[in-house]
C-alpha cells in the first residue's frame, strides 16, 4: 500500500467527486426500488462510496 500526500484542493475534488457518485447511487437505488429491482449492489457501491467519503474527510 502506498501513501500520497494531496492538497487541500486534490482532497475538496476527491470529496466533491466521492459526493456526486453517492447522489447517483441515491438515486439508482430509489429508482430500482420503485421498479422492484434488486438494490443489493447499488447498496454495497453505496456503503463502499461512503466509506471512502469518510476516510476523506480525516485525510490531512
Amino acid at each position: 500500500m502506498k501513501t500520497v500526500k494531496l492538497t487541500e484542493k486534490e482532497i475538496a475534488t476527491l470529496k466533491a467527486a466521492v459526493w456526486g457518485q453517492l447522489q447517483n447511487i441515491n438515486r439508482d437505488i430509489r429508482i430500482a426500488s420503485e421498479t422492484g429491482k434488486d438494490t443489493s449492489i447499488l447498496s454495497e457501491m453505496k456503503r463502499d462510496l461512503e466509506t471512502a467519503f469518510e476516510a476523506l474527510s480525516f485525510a490531512q
